[in-house]
């Protein structure tokens, strides 16, 4: 497990100095809160690094002294719990404040320095034997200066975990739902795993006094260990980063929407090019389905011009119907909205069939049917080949009162812009995949002003 877990751990933390170093660096060089989470991954990672198994033997065989990766990792997470305290304090108080009260953490951050000389004093005490890569700590725990020594370790380990949670908890509280509120909260949690650690070695020690073979629970030291220093990592790392996976997913969620307005936006630009902000593509140009460069101005520009083809529908609509907002602020996705939305696709598609056919007798009656024309009214004909004959007349007749429940509070209306893509995706969805209109009686409220 030694040999998977640790390398992991290790990875994680030298990844995650790596990004805090370049973004850091780029974006303020003098920030002193950078240089100590860049120390902190820095001991994290040489701590698992130096832990793995294979690296653990070469060390040791390097310098000829069985287990002294032993005592490097173990001065590393010494090291590592104070700088993590500098951290949080400048994390949580403005920089002026946060030098005065970091002072006091870096200083005792120097005091361990003394208590690292005696550990290696009580390391170098304990009798040599052979060496042991994977259970050390459990091998030689009934040796009185080893002993000594992990209790000593332990102590110190114990009251900086400690520490970190006591300082996170509060401040997660106090920041909200926020991406800081989120790190404090993992830090504390790896931070919780690392006194369960402690416990686990506080369990050796105690066991290998008392003539118990510790090693039948040492698998849970690389599984807490590794798994807590890994939360302490992405907790760390979630102020920085979390930002960016909110923008990358709100990124995903338009490009999506984008991507599944197309039937809709392609029917209103084969019926009225005229209304399609890009000549090109109102003439039948190929219009892309995934766009990486000015997505937000490309989605706003989609949604605009479906709703200048939809309030073109108006007058073609069924006339006994009172065309309204079915769609509410959550974007049509309450269950009023999805029951809608095949039922709007449909006499949408009526509504552009009748359109198209008033459209083509006022043209032929003036006789001004130019080429482009002629060549758009081929490419319409060639895409709505496959709609049904009975779709025209099934929607010229006037229907009843839906069975949709309507929201309390009268007609429901498009309070935002992002509700009111959601809406029209639904729509468009529908438009592409519903083959046959809902049947007679499903009379349903729509907007079709694409007000934003």
């Amino acid at each position: 497990m030694n040999d998977v877990l640790y390398p992991l751990a290790a990875a994680a933390a030298w990844t995650a100095l790596l990004y805090r170093l370049v973004r850091g660096v780029r974006r303020d060089a003098r920030d002193p809160a950078l240089y100590v989470v860049c120390g902190a991954f820095g001991l994290m990672g040489l701590v698992f690094t130096v832990s793995t198994p294979r690296v653990w033997g070469a060390i040791d065989h390097t310098l000829n002294v069985p287990n002294f990766s032993l005592l490097l990792s173990q001065s590393g997470v010494i090291a590592f719990s104070g700088t993590i305290q500098c951290l949080i304090i400048f994390w949580t108080h403005d920089r002026r404040h946060g030098w005065r009260r970091a002072r006091w953490r870096l200083l005792a951050v120097l005091a361990v320095l003394a208590v690292l000389a005696v550990m290696a004093v009580l390391f170098f005490g304990v009798h040599p034997g052979p060496e042991r890569i994977r259970a050390a700590a459990a091998a030689y725990a009934g040796d009185p200066a080893y002993a000594l020594y992990l209790a000593f370790y332990l102590l110190m380990v114990a009251v900086g975990v400690i520490d970190i949670v006591r300082l996170c908890l509060p401040h997660a509280r106090d920041a909200g739902r926020s991406w800081l509120s989120r790190g404090l909260r993992a830090a504390a949690i790896g931070a919780g795993l690392g006194l369960v650690y402690c416990v686990i070695r506080a369990a050796t020690l105690v066991g290998a006094q008392l003539g118990v073979d510790p090693q039948s629970w040492e698998f849970l030291v690389p599984i807490t260990s590794s798994v807590g220093a890994f939360l302490i990592v992405v907790g760390l790392t979630l102020p920085a980063l979390g930002p960016r996976l909110s923008a990358a997913r709100t990124w995903a969620q338009r490009q999506r929407s984008y991507r599944e307005l197309y039937p809709l936006w392609d029917a209103v630009r084969r019926t009225m090019p005229e209304v399609v902000m890009d000549a090109r593509l109102g003439r039948g140009g190929r219009a892309p389905r995934f766009v990486l460069r000015r997505l937000d101005e490309r989605l706003h520009r989609r949604v605009i011009e479906i709703g200048d083809g939809l309030r073109q529908l108006r007058p073609y609509l069924d006339p006994g119907i009172d065309v309204v907002a079915a769609s509410s602020t959550d974007g049509g996705d309450s269950a009023d909205g999805q029951q809608a939305a095949p039922a709007v696709a449909a006499q949408i598609r009526a509504a552009l069939y009748r359109f198209e056919q008033e459209r083509r007798a006022r043209i032929d009656a003036q006789g001004t049917a130019t080429a482009t024309e002629l060549t758009r009214r081929q490419r319409w004909d060639t895409w709505a080949g496959t709609w049904p004959a009975a779709w025209e007349a099934a929607h010229s007749q006037r229907r009843q009162h839906n069975a949709v429940a309507r929201k309390p509070g009268g007609r429901a209306r498009q309070q935002d812009f992002v509700g009111h893509v959601a809406w029209l995706t639904s729509v468009s969805q529908a438009f592409a995949t519903c083959p046959t209109p809902p049947g007679a009686g499903a009379t349903i409220d729509i907007d079709m002003t694409g007000r934003m």
